[in-house]
This record gives C-alpha cells, sequence and structure tokens, in this order.
C-alpha cells in the first residue's frame, strides 16, 4: 500500500496542476490518505528531502548577503586590522568588530568588550576622509553602523542585539 502511496504522491508532484485534483476526495478518503501519508514519511523521511516533492526555497537576502560578505572581506584589514584605529577591548591585534561613528562611540560598546574578554573593537571615525569612503565603499550611510567578520549592521541597534550576534 505504501508504495502505491509513494507513486501517488510523485505522481501528483511531477504532474501538471490541475492534473490530481486531491479536493474531490471525501472527508473519509482525506483522513485515510493523510494517515498513509503520516506513516510513510515517518518511514521513509528521506522523502520530505526530496526536492521534486519539498522544492528548496531561496534565502530572501541571499544575494545581499553575499554581497555585504565580499565587501567584508576584500575590505577586511581595514576593517579590523588598521593599526591606527582607536580601540576598545584588548582584541589581539586584529579587531572582532569594526564600529563607524559620526560621534563620541556609544558607551555601550565599552560595556560590550567588558562582556566579551579578547574582543577588540575598532573604532572607525567618520570625520576621517579615509573612513568615509570606506563606509561609503561598504554602503554604510547610518551612523554608527557595525561590522562583523561575517555581516554589517547599518543604523544604531540596542546593545542586547549586538551580544546575540558576538554570541552566534
Amino acid at each position: 500500500m505504501r508504495g502505491t502511496i509513494k507513486a501517488l504522491c510523485l505522481a501528483v508532484a511531477a504532474s501538471p496542476a490541475g492534473a490530481v485534483d486531491l479536493a474531490d476526495l471525501t472527508d473519509t478518503e482525506r483522513a485515510a490518505f493523510h494517515a498513509e501519508l503520516r506513516a510513510l514519511f515517518l518511514e521513509e523521511p528521506a522523502l520530505l528531502a526530496d526536492p521534486v516533492l519539498n522544492p528548496p526555497v531561496p534565502a530572501p537576502y541571499a544575494d545581499e548577503v553575499a554581497s555585504d560578505l565580499a565587501l567584508i572581506a576584500a575590505h577586511a584589514r581595514a576593517l579590523f586590522a588598521e593599526p591606527n584605529d582607536a580601540r576598545i577591548g584588548s582584541g589581539d591585534g586584529t579587531a572582532g568588530m569594526a564600529v563607524f561613528v559620526d560621534s563620541p562611540a556609544p558607551d555601550m560598546l565599552t560595556d560590550l568588550a567588558d562582556a566579551h574578554p579578547g574582543l577588540g573593537i575598532a573604532v572607525k571615525d567618520m570625520a576621517d576622509p579615509a573612513t568615509a569612503r570606506l563606509a561609503e565603499a561598504l554602503g554604510l550611510d547610518l551612523f554608527p553602523s557595525y561590522v562583523l567578520p561575517d555581516m554589517m549592521v547599518r543604523g544604531d541597534v540596542p546593545p542586547i542585539v549586538l551580544e546575540r550576534y558576538l554570541a552566534r
């Protein structure tokens, strides 16, 4: 029986829209069909990973994420290893986060660095022309903005959000 259900599922998934009308099942038939499907998926969970039955859904911002990661990689030295940057926290010479500011760095960054031993935060002052060019290259237009090795956060965010990003 399960082989029949599996064949029916594959036929439904592969058929053009409307070729098989499951809406015409009676309540009893629908309940039996659902019970068989449940049993089938419990016995053969690999079916749920089948791209025909369960097509992958693209991440809605995959292109933007890839673009941000490429920008971060291209500018990693200027972001995290610039020796002339003001620093908050200890770090090992390479910052774990860069913050772009147009006024004094937020006080919460000191608390953040204290809570994460070894975290160095590079403070990028927008008054510096080189920093302004770097921010423009990264597409940062709200300040403060934060850059971590795997993400950019444009604009001010509550400390708890940065905590969560650092804890990943």
